[in-house]
């Protein structure tokens, strides 16, 4: 509360007063902010792709990418990567986690409609069905493309092949379902 003074000349019946509201307390946006956690053995992703290649096959620019978890995978084999192609996908899956726990990426049988009409065509392929990120690895899920015994004009996917890659090895492991 402020109290304005008056010369005695000009003295008033009554002081005057001046009282001023204190300012609004408004709640932080940031006092229920938690930051991510990261692994607990943190990635050092390498250089970004672009200085990643040089000579040789180039990873930038191709128009079907089947290495990174986002695309769609068919094939009669589990896909194997570059050292180059190895990089750019942890990276990538790196870059998708995003300080998340878990990020899961699924490709629907569905999604093979964009290829053909039916996708019994395919039975016998393998099909790229999950990418699962986490802090500790990626595990890529590909099942096999199948006809259904009751209807035959029906397919389904089986499980086939799991690929484990770990954060910090510049290799990966196949497992059989």
């Amino acid at each position: 509360m402020y109290l304005t003074v008056i010369p005695p000349s000009h003295i008033e019946p009554t002081p005057s007063y001046h009282v001023y509201p204190p300012p609004p307390v408004l709640p932080s946006l940031l006092d229920n902010y938690q930051e991510a956690s990261l692994p607990p053995t943190p990635f050092e992703p390498p250089a970004p792709l672009e200085s990643i290649v040089s000579g040789g096959s180039e990873l930038i620019g191709r128009t079907f990418q089947s290495f990174l978890p986002g695309h769609n995978y068919l094939a009669n084999t589990v896909p194997t990567r570059s050292k180059k192609e190895l990089d750019a996908f942890r990276t990538h899956c790196w870059y998708q986690l995003q300080g998340q726990q878990e990020h899961h990426i699924e490709h629907l049988l569905l999604e093979l409609t964009e290829l053909c009409p039916d996708p019994i065509i395919f039975s016998g392929y393998l099909w790229k069905y999950r990418t699962s990120i986490n802090n500790d690895s990626i595990l890529e899920d590909y099942r096999i493309i199948q006809r259904t015994e009751t209807r035959p004009q029906t397919a389904r996917l089986n499980q086939a092949y799991t690929v484990f890659y770990g954060w910090h090895n510049n290799s990966y492991t196949v497992s059989l379902a």
